[in-house]
């Protein structure tokens, strides 16, 4: 990696996408075929919500290194969010060469999910787990996945453990367990696991919205 990326990459690392930006389109003027470049300017845009632009890098990288790992992973990441077939495809062929790498069985799942293929994401989502015991995103997402294919008490099941454990931060777990319990009946509890994270005032919106997930997919996370 030339030292512009790598600068380029802590930059962005800092928070400071613009000047992550400057140095790398400065850098892109000399050398457009630059893969590594590419892919950090793909990061970038993504990381600025530019997402169309991002996914031009991605697959401009992906012309010149056809089997790079993070120009894969950041063009499936966009690709679930408008595209969630093709992401399912460059996800696949992911696996297939790494294996080993839990995020991406994870966002695998999260494709079939949004598809709402439930049956290959839990397996995917599994597969992770198996790769990594202790992966809180593979135990929430496959939480959720039962909630959307109805399996209400494998999602308790598997979701109340890690939003009660006192090292889980994120809030979307609670909203993912919050989710299983309303749909599952048990309202006030709902209600009890998203004011964890927010005021009643606010919980009671989100309840509301939960009643669409009986008739329509819900977006996985």
């Amino acid at each position: 990696m030339t030292d512009e990326v790598v600068k380029a990459d802590a930059e962005l690392r800092d928070g400071a996408p613009q000047a992550a930006l400057e140095v790398l389109t400065h850098y892109l003027n000399e050398h457009p075929d630059d893969p590594r470049a590419l892919t950090e300017l793909g990061k970038v845009n993504a990381s600025m919500g530019r997402n169309q632009a991002a996914a031009i890098f991605f697959e401009k990288a992906l012309r010149h290194q056809p089997h790079s790992l993070e120009a894969t992973k950041g063009l499936a990441k966009i690709k679930l969010r408008d595209d969630p077939p093709q992401a399912t495809v460059l996800l696949s062929d992911m696996v297939k060469r790494y294996p080993r790498d839990v995020q991406a069985w994870v966002d695998l799942g999260v494709s079939y999910d949004l598809q709402g293929q439930y049956v290959p994401a839990q397996a995917a989502y599994r597969t992770a787990m198996g790769l990594d015991p202790m992966k809180v995103s593979a135990q929430s997402n496959l939480g959720l996945s039962y909630v959307l294919s109805g399996q209400y008490a494998q999602a308790l099941e598997i979701l109340e453990p890690i939003a009660a454990a006192p090292d889980t931060t994120s809030s979307r777990v609670r909203a993912n367990f919050a989710l299983a319990q309303y749909l599952a009946g048990y309202r006030n509890d709902a209600r009890n696991t998203l004011m964890q994270d927010m005021p009643k005032a606010q919980a009671n919106i989100v309840m509301a919205s939960f009643s669409k997930f009986r008739t329509r997919p819900y977006a996985a996370q």
